[in-house]
């Protein structure tokens, strides 16, 4: 397991990530050999993991900023654009993420809020179906409700 970096077009293993501000976009995604099993795209860099928890582990320990903010809740966002207070994200695969991904995208309103887009298949009674899952939280808080989502399987 490690963080890998691209310099020069070539991936090289890296210690860890290096120290951040929470962008304002950064898109994590499954990638195919050669390089790191996950990738990150946007404003990050050129940054991989080898697995999804590490990815979120490496974001959470080189983040510049403390968790928490004047409203540190976790709200899951409805089709019909209603905000419902949730406790966690429900727990997934990481294998179950298709493309684009991961999304996390800093909105103006409410303030210092990402929204995190989940593309997902998840197995329904019949088929396998692909959804879009959509929650709102800090930086903080919704990369550990990911961590943990993704590790509760």
């Amino acid at each position: 397991m490690a963080i890998w970096l691209k310099r020069a077009g070539r991936w090289h293993r890296a210690h860890s990530l290096p120290l951040y501000l929470p962008p304002g976009y950064l898109r994590l995604f499954p990638s195919r050999p050669p390089g790191p099993s996950w990738r990150a795209a946007g404003e990050f860099g050129s940054y991989g993991a080898d697995s999804l928890p590490e990815f979120l582990q490496g974001l959470l320990k080189a983040c510049r900023r403390p968790g928490g903010g004047v409203q540190p809740g976790l709200w899951e966002v409805k089709a019909n654009s209603d905000l419902i207070p949730t406790e966690h994200i429900r727990p997934f695969q990481p294998d179950q993420l298709c493309s684009p991904g991961l999304e996390l995208t800093r909105l103006k309103q409410p303030p210092d809020k990402w929204l995190l887009t989940l593309h997902l298949a998840r197995p329904s009674p019949n088929l396998l179906a692909v959804r879009t899952e959509r929650y709102l939280a800090s930086w903080h808080r919704g990369l550990q409700e990911l961590l943990r989502a993704c590790q509760a399987t």
